[in-house]
């Protein structure tokens, strides 16, 4: 039990690091090509491991919907950022 609740926190810990490293690159004013790396990059792995578990198709559709709204959130975080950042500037 105590490492389930263990790899539970390592992932959200990973989570909120990639949502925050996300928001940095846009305040950084980085390229959209960077932008959108985290989220293909999360999405592809996340799909990776779903195909991987081999589930029902039912759990397949929940993980991918899951991933894409995770990776839709990483990348409006960094537009977010990148907004901020143009608006500071002027």
């Amino acid at each position: 039990m105590l490492v389930v609740v263990l790899i539970g926190l390592l992932l959200i810990v990973i989570t909120l690091g990639l949502g925050y490293w996300s928001y940095v690159l846009g305040k950084r004013n980085s390229t959209n090509l960077v932008g959108a790396i985290i989220p293909a990059v999360y999405f592809i792995v996340r799909a990776l491991l779903a195909v991987m578990m081999q589930g029902s198709t039912r759990e397949l559709i929940t993980s991918l919907i899951g991933s894409l709204i995770f990776s839709l959130i990483y990348y409006g975080l960094f537009v977010w950022g990148k907004h901020r950042a143009n608006k500071a500037k002027a």
